[in-house]
């Protein structure tokens, strides 16, 4: 007989208690640095926690100047217990805490869930006991917490071997506890600080979305950012994401998985289209959140919003010590859509007080300076601060390379830059030469990037961040639609799920079921030449690879010879297969594929992209979380590499953009009121006409659970 497990008590501890515990115990404390426990206990004392470190051991009486307990339980009120010992021991030491009366377990050691079904049961143990109890755990497999508010080290990383940690507002929760040193380490050389760092590990317990939610709330937290490698509740994530959007604090993201794509191979387009990273992707562009795909990237453009918040409106301004480096950033700065700005005249004129006459444009050459204005560290400082004035720059970009009078000229530049009231940043291209330099501009708490391509990706990912619009509640779409007729599950015909489409407004061809060859010359008679046949098959997916259509019929007899060979190949593929599909030869303008599929993370989500045979060979999809509104399709349409077609291109006609969005609509609501049963459905192609004329879905699949 199954044993019910008991239900969880109430938690001891809030998160906020966890991250500002007034007393902390340290297992297995030891006066060695050299050993984990030591540094930890090290690191609290170097970087001045608030609270009380409480070391256990049983061989030790004092510890690094402090009383040590034998056991956890002989101890004072605990609220917080570091744990980093063999697996194999953490149940029992678990034990010990929750009767104790510990409020939190940070589980360090590894050997859980992550090493596989040994792992798990031993991993559900820990949690079970915890959870009984109302002890909250982090981890296990984890690599600790660090909370600058306190001087709160909990980890024994030697990345913490600095005489003071850098004190920000920036929240980071990962679930790589290496990563998260790293980029601790990385931010602290460019002088960037935290608020509060967390390592989630295998979020047996407490996980990403909970400390999210805390940091959200956290007035010394202005940027959140997140490295995630999977999410416990996709659905919780939205909100939360949403509710910092609301809130002005800007998420920066950072997933794991990218190629989830390519590892397994999808029976239909949608499935292999919207997989689970597009799904993740569009997840993050409907909440606000900006995805990166580096760690490094991640912080620098956190720290950008942290200091300047959204990237004001406006083109980049940039002041250069070289003609020949700002070239580069301009070509650079086209390749990331980013606008150089244009200089008002009251900002040329400005200009020609220090520079010839022939370079007062964007992008300025600090070398094109006037003889009489001395050297270039004389002319730096106006040229920025003249450049940031001008209402059309919204960002002022400094590359530096060598100079004459560097360290003056880098003085100037990073002085004015740092004080001239808008987002500004210096490149620095030199290498070993330029280590004074780089110290400076660190001095004068300018943003300093190493290579280019930092900071272009880093724009990249600045320019991203919107703040909210106000809200304007949208009604809802009016889409009459019957009962749902489908109870068919698994693959559906084509002729089902046209029907299904029908019924939620998405315009089909004219066609007919046709199991004879004069059923099939009646319907064509009806419809009218010229038509398509195709086989009706819930096996045959790609019915083109198949040779199971043939476009273009021009007559009866034709269409009786084409009605013979795709019998007889129908047959060769799907024996059960009987009937063939009749249908009007829809003809467009363009040819698009939408699509959708249930996410097991975030529910149903849409597709549309350039569609035809060459779906996955273009690879010009874009996604959105459905149900989806007609703005949100519109602009999901308008970042389609083939946008402009909608448009007119090269003399031909503008498409209908309005009824293809308005079918996208539609799809989305049939995803929606699908539910649990949506698996995917495809429409490819849907034939777009010119503007006014509509759309029309010219071949479909589903499949249904």
């Amino acid at each position: 007989m199954a044993v019910t497990p008991p239900m969880p008590a109430s938690p001891r501890l809030s998160i906020a208690g966890i991250l500002e515990p007034r007393r902390v115990a340290v297992f297995g404390a030891s006066d060695d640095r050299g050993k984990w426990a030591g540094r930890i206990m090290y690191y609290l004392a170097l970087h001045g926690y608030a609270g009380e470190v409480v070391p256990i051991n049983p061989r030790r009486e004092i510890v690094q100047g402090k009383r040590c307990y034998a056991r956890i339980g002989d101890a004072p009120n605990i609220d917080v217990a570091v744990i980093a010992i063999p697996a194999g021991k953490v149940p029992e030491t678990i034990r010990d805490c929750a009767e104790a009366g510990v409020g939190c377990c940070l589980v360090i050691s590894s050997g859980f869930a992550e090493i596989g079904a040994a792992g798990a049961a031993l991993q559900q143990e820990i949690v079970e006991i915890a959870r009984a109890a109302g002890m909250r755990l982090i981890g296990p497999n984890c690599l600790g917490l660090i909370n600058l508010r306190n001087g709160m080290a909990l980890t024994s990383a030697r990345v913490l071997e600095v005489e003071k940690l850098i004190q920000g507002a920036i929240g980071l929760v990962t679930q790589s506890g290496a990563l998260m040193l790293s980029i601790f380490n990385r931010a602290y050389d460019a002088g960037i600080g935290f608020s509060q760092l967390v390592s989630v590990g295998n979020q047996a317990d407490l996980d990403l979305c909970d400390f999210f939610e805390h940091m959200i709330a956290d007035p010394a937290t202005e940027v959140v950012c997140l490295h995630i490698e999977g999410l416990k509740d996709g659905r919780r994530f939205l909100a939360l994401a949403r509710r910092a959007r609301q809130a002005g604090k800007p998420v920066v993201a950072l997933k794991t998985g990218r190629s989830a794509l390519g590892q397994e191979a999808a029976r239909s387009h949608t499935a292999s289209l919207a997989g689970a990273f597009s799904a993740f992707a569009a997840a993050c562009r409907d909440t606000g959140i900006v995805l990166v795909d580096d760690p490094d990237v991640m912080v620098l453009t956190a720290a950008m919003l942290q200091r300047f918040g959204p990237c004001p409106a406006g083109g980049i301004g940039i002041v250069s010590s070289s003609g020949g480096i700002a070239g580069i950033i301009v070509d650079r700065l086209a390749d990331i859509g980013a606008p150089l700005a244009r200089f008002a005249p009251e900002t040329e004129d400005r200009l020609r007080a220090i520079l010839l006459p022939s370079h007062v444009v964007n992008p300025i050459d600090l070398g094109a300076r006037r003889p009489e204005t001395g050297e270039t560290d004389a002319v730096a400082g106006e040229a920025v601060r003249a450049v940031a004035a001008d209402p059309g720059v919204g960002l002022v970009m400094v590359p530096l390379t060598t100079a004459p009078n560097y360290e003056a000229t880098a003085t100037a530049l990073a002085s004015a830059l740092a004080q001239c009231g808008k987002p500004g940043l210096i490149v620095l291209t030199p290498g070993s030469v330029a280590a004074p330099i780089r110290t400076l501009i660190k001095e004068a708490a300018c943003p300093l990037y190493d290579r280019i391509d930092d900071a272009m990706r880093m724009l990249r990912a600045y320019r991203a961040y919107a703040p909210p619009a106000p809200h304007r509640p949208s009604a809802p779409p009016q889409i009459p639609v019957r009962p749902m007729p489908i109870t068919q599950r698994g693959y559906l015909t084509e002729p089902e799920a046209k029907a299904l489409l029908a019924d939620y407004g998405i315009p089909v061809t004219r066609e007919a079921v046709v199991r004879t060859a004069a059923e099939a010359k009646a319907a064509a008679a009806a419809i009218g030449y010229p038509v398509v046949l195709k086989g009706v098959s819930r096996r045959v997916v790609h019915k083109s690879d198949a040779g199971l259509v043939r476009l273009g019929i021009a007559g009866p007899d034709a269409l009786e010879r084409a009605w013979a060979e795709l019998g007889d190949r129908l047959r060769a593929a799907d024996p059960e297969a009987g009937a063939l599909l009749l249908a009007e030869m829809a003809a467009g303008e363009a040819e698009l594929i939408l699509g959708a599929k249930r996410d097991p993370q975030f529910g149903p989500v849409v597709l549309a992209g350039a569609g035809g045979v060459f779906v996955e060979l273009m690879q010009d999809v874009e996604t959105a979380l459905a149900p989806i509104d007609e703005a949100g399709a519109e602009a999901l349409l308008q970042r389609l590499r083939i946008w402009p077609l909608f448009a007119g291109f090269r003399g031909r006609p503008p498409l209908d953009a309005a009824a293809a969005a308005q079918a996208l609509v539609r799809l989305g609501a049939l995803a929606a009121d699908l539910g649990e049963r949506l698996g995917e459905i495809d429409i490819n192609p849907l034939i777009v006409r010119p503007a006014g004329r509509g759309v029309v879905a010219a071949d479909a699949r589903a499949m249904l659970f």
